[in-house]
């Protein structure tokens, strides 16, 4: 059976950040993300993970100052991102999530970089990463590689294809360099989610989910979410499935049509 994992940042009742791990609990979810671990008490989360039996599928690994795809960030950014390498590896986190540019907090994109050539960017983005594999191997974390949609979410990304994250993380050829697989956002992008995940299934270790328009619980959009489950379980994947979405109406009937996946999913 996959995998449910709650996103609190994004899935949750109007509650405190802490109390959200209880709740996710109740409502049946095996494990739970959230994005910066800056300002968190991470013994807590420790504790609260500890007393409801919940795993972590990820955490943000990179943080709002440094992008991936620019030579001049690699220190700050191989800094910072070996410093939540060290919070996923106290958390039990099974991911860190990457970026190739640097988001603000609402999730605007701070540089484009329209001025420097896209092959410079790759090159940059790959070489960092073939720094930061070892570090990730030695914490034995997974770096997770997520291209954006370019269209209406993060406007300027330089990821915004799994083809493309694909690209660099070959380049990188470590196991502990793989691609995050944003199901709404790559519906945005390119659609064909299940041939899209058949092509580059060995290179993904993550998965997020949500439907697009809006980015809700499955069943309020286009996707057929009953079939993306029943394949992914045919195809043997064992990472999380995170549902990062905002609920269409209330968290209980969010989490309710979520749930009902888990028949397509066993």
């Amino acid at each position: 059976m996959l995998k449910f994992s709650a996103n609190i940042e994004m899935l949750s009742p109007p509650v405190g950040f802490y109390d959200r791990f209880g709740i996710a609990k109740k409502s049946g979810f095996d494990c739970i993300e959230f994005w910066s671990w800056e300002g968190r008490d991470i013994s807590r989360i420790s504790s609260l993970c500890a007393e409801h039996e919940l795993s972590i599928s990820s955490i943000s690994g990179d943080g709002k100052e440094y992008s991936l795809c620019d030579d001049r960030h690699r220190k700050h950014y191989l800094d910072y991102a070996r410093a939540s390498l060290e919070v996923a590896k106290t958390l039990g986190s099974a991911c860190i999530v990457i970026h190739s540019n640097a988001l603000d907090a609402h999730g605007r994109v701070v540089d484009a970089y329209e001025d420097v050539p896209v092959v410079r960017l790759y090159m940059n983005m790959a070489r960092t990463l073939v720094e930061l594999a070892p570090f990730a191997e030695k914490a034995g974390i997974t770096c997770v590689l997520e291209p954006l949609n370019v269209l209406f979410d993060h406007k300027g990304n330089l990821l915004h294809t799994i083809e493309g994250a694909a690209e660099v993380v070959e380049a990188v050829a470590s196991p502990y360099i793989q691609v995050l697989y944003d199901m709404y956002h790559m519906q945005i992008e390119v659609g064909n989610l299940i041939s899209v995940f058949e092509k580059y299934h060995k290179l993904i270790g993550h998965i997020h989910v949500a439907d697009n328009p809006g980015r809700h619980e499955p069943g309020t959009g286009e996707i057929n979410y009953k079939r993306v489950f029943q394949y992914l379980e045919a195809m043997d994947y064992t990472g999380a499935v995170a549902f990062e979405l905002s609920p269409k109406d209330t968290y209980e009937k969010a989490v309710q049509s979520i749930m009902q996946l888990r028949t397509f999913s066993s």
